[in-house]
């Protein structure tokens, strides 16, 4: 598998079926493109987000790159010491794909910018000329799933740390319940803060 690193220019990640939130955000009449601000602005919206699947927010999370991980055998490779591991996350897939990314483009969400994305990634130059990732498309059978989310960090032989989350999905018949990952007292998503 091809790594895929993801550059947090937000506080978090997402991960969106991104057909499944363009029929929420219609259904709602929803037409501003500051996806976060309307859901802060409107907890009940948001908490019916969380227990239909359209989307799982994980923040807040330091801005510095990040390797993501799919599927339980993707994780178990490498040298990885698990950190965290939070499960029962609700996403519902109605187009066979999925999007990881920085929340931060959910501050001006453009649906033409998946649609129009040549590669399975979304990504940006610097001023420098450095390529960074700022979405990552995954193949994702239809249906429902619960989510489990990890946090993993790697020592590298240069003395650095490599942060990384891994994500597996398992399909469900049908969500019972919903967790919201914006609880504090619950979940600590940010590596960086681990020692």
């Amino acid at each position: 598998m091809e790594r895929r690193t993801l550059s947090i220019t937000g506080y978090g990640i997402y991960v969106v079926s991104i057909a499944s939130l363009k029929r929420f955000l219609s259904s709602k009449n929803v037409k501003s493109k500051n996806i976060l601000q309307v859901f802060q602005n409107n907890p009940d919206l948001y908490f019916e987000s969380l227990s239909e699947g359209i989307w799982i927010p994980i923040l807040p999370i330091d801005c510095i790159d990040y390797d993501i991980m799919v599927g339980s055998a993707e994780i178990a490779q490498g040298n990885w010491e698990n950190v965290f591991a939070y499960d029962g996350f609700n996403l519902d897939v109605e187009d066979g794909e999925i999007w990881i990314g920085s929340i931060g483009s959910f501050a001006n969400f453009k649906v033409s910018e998946f649609k129009k994305a040549a590669s399975d990634r979304l990504s940006y130059q610097t001023l420098d000329g450095e390529t960074l990732n700022k979405g990552f498309r995954i193949t994702l059978e239809k249906g429902k799933y619960r989510v489990s989310i990890s946090g993993h960090k790697q020592h590298t032989n240069d003395d650095k740390t490599i942060y990384g989350y891994g994500f597996d999905f398992q399909k469900t018949a049908e969500f019972t319940g919903y967790n919201d990952p914006r609880e504090d007292e619950k979940y600590t998503f940010n590596l960086p803060l681990y020692p």
